[in-house]
């Protein structure tokens, strides 16, 4: 049992570590989206993914060594960390909930981190629109009633032609 504790603090050390890559990455694509960077905002994305996918894995290997330490303590399915932590050896318990504790601060702050780019996105695409509106004249609606793109609008003529 003593290998599974030392496997869950790795876990979640890993866990603790790709949330800081997270978060920096989050940050990067902050500044691309106010910068308006599409290249930097592509490779910001990608790197996103890859450290989401990383997330994924780790997350069921976490789960996989609690349902062990879950079976070997006595403990009901789906216990929380906390509740296994509280049985760890030594100062395990300690260092367990001390990475719990960091961890949730990283996760707030990257979900606010989200927020804030998810905010700036819209506004992004919003200013875009508008920007298309301009060089298209006033059309119809752009869904009709049988719930197909219906698009009225012509691009505008940006030469006067009454000379």
């Amino acid at each position: 049992m003593e290998t599974n504790w030392v496997k869950l603090e790795k876990v979640l050390r890993q866990q603790h570590d790709l949330t800081g890559q997270l978060m920096e990455a989050t940050r990067t694509q902050n500044i691309a989206l106010r910068q308006n960077d599409i290249d930097a905002l592509n490779r910001i994305i990608a790197d996103i993914y890859k450290f989401s996918t990383q997330m994924q894995q780790l997350e069921q290997q976490r789960e996989q060594i609690q349902g062990r330490l879950e079976d070997a303590l006595g403990l009901a399915s789906g216990a929380t960390l906390q509740s296994i932590a509280a049985k760890a050896p030594g100062d395990l318990l300690f260092r367990l909930l001390s990475l719990r504790r960091e961890m949730r601060h990283r996760l707030e702050e990257l979900q606010q981190l989200v927020k804030l780019n998810s905010l700036l996105t819209r506004n992004a695409l919003r200013l875009n629109g508008a920007l298309l509106n301009v060089f298209r004249k006033p059309g119809g609606a752009t869904y009709g009633n049988n719930g197909r793109v219906q698009d009225t609008g012509h691009p505008a003529s940006t030469f006067n032609k009454s000379v």
